[in-house]
């Protein structure tokens, strides 16, 4: 599945939450809620390195939180991007890919 398939299927995941529970997805919106997932990724991080209290969960339930919140991030971050009219795609083979070394070098 391609960056562009993921963010359509997050997209109508996140306009159905919205519907159902009536929020509106306003400019803003998209910003402060990578922020507050930001904040639940940097504390599922804390708890799977056992830096914080003991909530009573396993190695496991650990690292799966912190893999959700991971995949929270990434999603709310293509929702962002969706809607400011970002092609992700484009913009990492710009940014990043460029300096790629390819294996025969």
């Amino acid at each position: 599945m391609h960056i562009e398939e993921i963010s359509s299927s997050v997209e109508d995941v996140s306009q159905g939450y919205a519907a159902k529970f009536a929020i509106e997805r306003s400019e803003v919106w998209f910003l402060l809620k990578l922020q507050e997932e930001l904040g639940e990724l940097t504390q599922a991080f804390v708890n799977l390195k056992g830096m914080s209290k003991d909530r009573g969960q396993s190695d496991e339930e650990r690292r799966i939180a912190f893999a959700h919140e991971c995949a929270d991030v990434l999603a709310h971050l293509l929702l962002l991007a969706r809607h400011e009219g970002v092609d992700v795609e484009a913009a990492i083979t710009d940014k990043w890919l460029r300096w790629a070394v390819t294996r025969d070098e």
